[in-house]
C-alpha cells in the first residue's frame, strides 16, 4: 500500500521528470501513481502524452481509452480534455472517423465547445468534407474568435467548399489577428488573399 507522502512524491518526480523530458522515468512513475489511484484521469492524461512523446501512440491512445473507461466520476472539463487528447491523437494518426467519435463526445456535453469543433473541422478537412469543415470552424470562431489557426483552416475550407470570397475574409481576419507568424508567412496570406479577390 502507498501511502499519501509516496504519492505526493511519485507526482513530484513524474512532473519533474516531464519537464526535463526523461519521458522513461516520467512513464515509470505514472505507471506506479496509476496502480495505487487508478481513477485519477490526470495521471492518465499525462501518461498518454508521455507515451506519444516518445512515439509510442497505439500506446498513448491505449492509456486515454482506459481513461475514459476507468474514470466515470470524472468531471465535465476532465472527460473532456481526456477525448480532446484522444481525438488529437487519432486525428494524427490519420484516423479522422475515429477522432470523430471522441469529438461528438465532447460536443454533445458542450456544444459550444471551441477546441472539440476546431478539431471536428480538421476531421471533416481530412475527409474532404470542406462545407461541413468551414461550419465547424465558424462555430469554434464564434465562441473563440482570436485563435488565429481556426482562422487560416477556416479560409482553406471555404476556399475548397467553394467560396473565394469568404476564404480572403477569413484569411484577412488572420493577418488582422495574428502577431507572431514569419514575415514569409504573413507575405503567403496576403499574396492569397489577392489571388482569391481576383
Amino acid at each position: 500500500m502507498v501511502d499519501k507522502a509516496q504519492l505526493l512524491s511519485l507526482e513530484r518526480q513524474a512532473k519533474t521528470a516531464v519537464e526535463r523530458a526523461n519521458w522513461s522515468l516520467a512513464e515509470d512513475r505514472l505507471r506506479r501513481l496509476l496502480v495505487a489511484t487508478p481513477d485519477t484521469w490526470a495521471f492518465w492524461r499525462l501518461l498518454g502524452q508521455v507515451l506519444r512523446e516518445q512515439g509510442r501512440d497505439e500506446e498513448a491512445e491505449a492509456a486515454l481509452v482506459d481513461a475514459v473507461k476507468r474514470c466515470p466520476e470524472a468531471s465535465v472539463e476532465e472527460a473532456r480534455d481526456l477525448l480532446l487528447e484522444l481525438a488529437d491523437l487519432r486525428l494524427a494518426g490519420g484516423r479522422a472517423q475515429d477522432a470523430a467519435r471522441a469529438l461528438r463526445r465532447v460536443l454533445a456535453q458542450e456544444p459550444n465547445q471551441w477546441e472539440a469543433l476546431y478539431l471536428m473541422g480538421n476531421a471533416f478537412m481530412d475527409v474532404s468534407a470542406y462545407a461541413e469543415a468551414a461550419n465547424a470552424y465558424r462555430q469554434s470562431l464564434a465562441t473563440h474568435p482570436f485563435e488565429t489557426e481556426t482562422w487560416w483552416n477556416f479560409a482553406l475550407a471555404l476556399e475548397k467548399a467553394g467560396d473565394p470570397l469568404g476564404a480572403a475574409a477569413a484569411f484577412q481576419a488572420w493577418l488582422d489577428q495574428d502577431r507572431v507568424s514569419p514575415v514569409e508567412v504573413r507575405a503567403e496570406a496576403e499574396a492569397e488573399i489577392r489571388r482569391l479577390r481576383g
